[in-house]
């Protein structure tokens, strides 16, 4: 049955059965199948038909709503059980946190938590969230703005500041045109993502205007090396591609990207991610 509830609360995350499909793995013909056969285990019609597409009934909203939060608590459960004598905390990060200072400080947290075994995951920040809520993960370090959620703990990190990486490393170049443009035309990360969301602001006051979005940071850096033009990353990726000397720091402009450390409320409280909590924020990189 466990299988059959995942393809329903897949359909309710996702929207579509080829997009729930997608995130199980599995083909749209057994997402179809697995819901039929919760249907008739349960005796209730808990999807129906929206023109061309499905939607959740209400029953089935209600029984998503109950059961989404025990599938979580079940695969957490199962995960630990799996893990001999050691705690295992799957994490999901951030792509650009752990391709810059994420993944330093995680092999240190690691070396100090002889306890506890990490298992390691890089993803869009949405989803992590996402993956945090089915159970999936235990514990997210997530760049951009997160939407409250009441099944959530959400706790500030630090604020990273944004640099703007010269085209061609011509520091220069990027100078006069920032005297002399009106708008600075950047590389950015695609609008859809939540550091962008959390950016918009501030980089319009500072005139900095998207003139090519990319889905990586570190891709707008490498090409901003390669001559396509400046390029606005986190000090991270600009820390790591050693580049930041060569770059303006604007986070002394207020622009600066938030990044958090997020939980499910049942699993915030247990000792071994208390544990984890406090390492992390005294291996924060500085600023």
């Amino acid at each position: 049955m466990l299988t059959n509830i995942e393809a329903l609360i897949a359909l309710s995350q996702h929207g579509t059965m080829s997009a729930a499909a997608v995130a199980l793995r599995v083909s749209q013909s057994a997402i179809s199948k697995r819901i039929g056969m919760l249907e008739n285990q349960l005796g209730k019609k808990l999807i129906m038909k929206e023109g061309r597409n499905v939607a959740l009934s209400e029953q089935g909203e209600q029984f998503v709503q109950q059961a989404s939060p025990l599938i979580a608590e079940l695969k957490t459960l199962l995960v630990q059980q799996s893990s001999g004598h050691t705690e295992k905390i799957t994490i999901g990060a951030s792509e650009a946190i752990l391709s810059s200072w994420g993944s330093t400080m995680l092999a240190n947290i690691q070396q100090q938590m002889t306890q506890a075994e990490f298992e390691i995951h890089a993803h869009r920040t949405p989803t992590v969230i996402e993956k945090i809520q089915s159970g999936q993960y235990m514990v997210g370090i997530c760049a951009g703005r997160i939407s409250a959620k009441t099944e959530l703990v959400v706790e500030a990190l630090f604020d990273e500041p944004m640099y703007l990486v010269p085209s061609q490393l011509d520091f220069e170049l990027l100078n006069k045109q920032r005297k002399t443009d009106l708008d600075l035309p950047v590389i950015t990360i695609e609008e859809r993502s939540n550091s962008w969301q959390s950016l918009k602001s501030q980089a319009q006051s500072l005139r900095l205007k998207p003139v090519r979005m990319v889905e990586s940071s570190f891709a707008a850096a490498q090409l901003a090396i390669a001559g396509f033009g400046h390029a606005l990353v986190p000090q991270g990726v600009a820390r790591a591609l050693k580049v930041d000397e060569q770059s303006i720091n604007l986070g002394e402009n207020g622009l600066t990207r938030p990044c958090s450390l997020v939980s499910r409320k049942s699993i915030y409280n247990r000792e071994i991610i208390r544990s984890f909590y406090q390492h992390v924020f005294q291996g924060l990189p500085k600023i």
